[in-house]
């Protein structure tokens, strides 16, 4: 019963997202990104796989938590709704809607897919000789055992996810960005995957990762430098794209006003479930 509630919640709820967003797009005249939709529906594809080979080798058993089922489907539907409708061709005119594109991909598709453990299910997609020799070709690569380690992993996710963020505000990154449609899904891509490799250090801290006193401290580093940039564009006194040169100064305000203040709110929200994490296993360590 379960399963099937799963498996109808990843194959209908996604679906119904892109072909509403789609028929909207289409309605408007605006639908233009021919690059994320079908790696959309491949990543949908791959999971449902994997999925599926899980519940065959676990003899009809559930084997993954219906809480992370719901967590990719929500991480799928909030990716759909961002980069497959209006929105997506508005944020080619206004600075302000694309960047609430890129803080809804890090802030809330990124934690929904870290918490997912989505990686587990689509390795499974997979036989087993290929997984295998999938694991030792990563092993081989060159600092991959020192990246594995739990705290370098987890500086890494940080530095990883805060120049990612930086590179792709750099102004000639961006405007080259928007120019292309390839480069502008590799712009989202990399912006998801970086903050998703980073949240997935944040959610796991205290469970043989990382313990949550340096996920705070993490956390709190990737705040402040978020504020940085967001100042810098609030308190630019021109505009800093060319690809919004015509709007007015305000756009690029809102950007940064968006980027300082509901970010924060998630940055603080991550912080004091580290702490809180904290607290309780100390608590548990003195009983």
């Amino acid at each position: 019963m379960r399963a099937s509630l799963a498996l109808s919640i990843l194959a209908v709820t996604p679906t119904s997202a892109l072909a509403t967003t789609a028929s909207a797009a289409e309605d408007a005249g605006r639908f233009n990104d021919p690059v994320v939709g079908p790696a959309v529906a491949v990543l949908l594809a791959w999971y449902a796989i994997g999925l599926v080979q899980m519940m065959r080798r676990a003899r009809g058993k559930w084997p993954v938590g219906l809480p992370r089922v719901l967590c990719f489907s929500g991480a799928v539907l909030v990716i759909a709704i961002v980069l497959l409708s209006p929105l997506d061709a508005l944020g080619d005119d206004y600075f302000s809607i694309h960047m609430l594109q890129h803080l809804t991909l890090m802030l809330v598709a990124a934690p929904l897919v870290a918490m997912s453990d989505a990686h587990l299910v689509l390795l499974r997609a997979f036989p087993l000789s290929l997984r295998r020799d999938i694991g030792r070709t990563v092993a081989n690569i060159p600092g991959a055992k020192f990246a594995a380690h739990k705290k370098s992993a987890a500086w890494i996710a940080t530095g990883l996810f805060v120049g990612t963020l930086w590179f792709w505000h750099v102004p000639a990154a961006y405007d080259w960005a928007l120019d292309d449609e390839v480069v502008h899904a590799c712009e989202h891509l990399t912006l998801l995957a970086a903050a998703t490799f980073f949240w997935r250090v944040i959610v796991t801290s205290g469970n043989r990762r990382l313990n949550p006193g340096t996920a705070v401290l993490l956390v709190s580093l990737v705040g402040i430098q978020g504020a940085l940039l967001s100042a810098l564009l609030m308190f630019a006194p021109h505009g800093l794209y060319s690809a919004y040169a015509g709007n007015p100064l305000d756009d690029q305000v809102t950007a940064g006003v968006l980027m300082c203040i509901p970010a924060s709110f998630v940055y603080l929200g991550s912080s004091v479930w580290a702490l809180a994490r904290m607290i309780g296993g100390r608590r548990s360590h003195v009983r």
